[in-house]
């Protein structure tokens, strides 16, 4: 007679071990996950800062080229001075105005002012995060975040550009590309302007989010000022 066949199972021992084991590979898998994500989300905010930084250069850019556009030559185009440092022309804003044309038809013609939207033109930065509230102008050199505005002086209104801006720095060349920044004191100063250098300097989103990357990024160009 066969004696009886006994099925054993697993001790408790070995049950809280393998329990261990697997709670080691669960916490292991969870982590690979949570960092691809964190990655992801991290390369996601970099490629939106590039694209904001990309387009705010290609505005500027554009807008710049044609600062003291007046093929009729009936008034006085191009940079402007004004009693707030908002709107000056200095190292922390720029203020210009254009004949660009009135708008009316498909093809816009100047018209002789500078009353016409897009035509009078500035751009600072705010002490504030682009709110509805605009707060005081930025200097160049604050690395505090702020918003980059810029307003069309025919609607008078601080649109927000770009919001997370660490700097927003200007200077200004002459026809022999010397630094002529800190002398621009009178509309003759202004006239011998001939190529200005922007840097904008901008963090992500949620800096705090992005671990061993890059959180800000800088845009550094020149525009040559062709009307002047």
């Amino acid at each position: 007679m066969k004696g009886k066949v006994y099925q054993q199972g697993f001790t408790l021992v070995e049950l809280l071990i393998a329990m261990v084991i697997l709670g080691v590979v669960l916490t292991g898998v969870v982590r690979m996950f949570s960092n691809t994500s964190q990655y992801n989300s991290s390369q996601e905010m970099l490629v939106d800062l590039t694209q904001d930084l990309r387009a705010v250069k290609q505005l500027m850019t554009q807008e710049l080229r044609e600062a003291g556009c007046n093929p009729e030559t009936q008034g006085s185009y191009g940079f402007q001075l004004n009693a707030s440092d908002s709107y000056d022309t200095d190292s922390n804003s720029i203020h210009f105005t254009r004949d660009i044309g009135d708008g009316i038809g498909s093809i816009p013609e100047p018209d002789g002012d500078a009353d016409d939207p897009n035509e009078d033109i500035s751009y600072h930065r705010t002490n504030d995060n682009c709110s509805v509230v605009a707060g005081a102008v930025m200097a160049a050199g604050n690395n505090n975040k702020g918003c980059l505005r810029r307003r069309d002086h025919s609607g008078v209104v601080d649109e927000p550009v770009m919001p997370n801006v660490t700097e927003f720095q200007l200077r200004y060349f002459d026809e022999n590309d010397t630094d002529i920044t800190a002398g621009l004191i009178s509309k003759g100063d202004l006239e011998k302007i001939r190529t200005v250098s922007v840097l904008i300097r901008a963090e992500v989103e949620y800096p705090d989010k992005v671990r061993d990357q890059i959180k800000s990024q800088d845009m550094d160009f020149r525009v040559l000022i062709r009307n002047l």
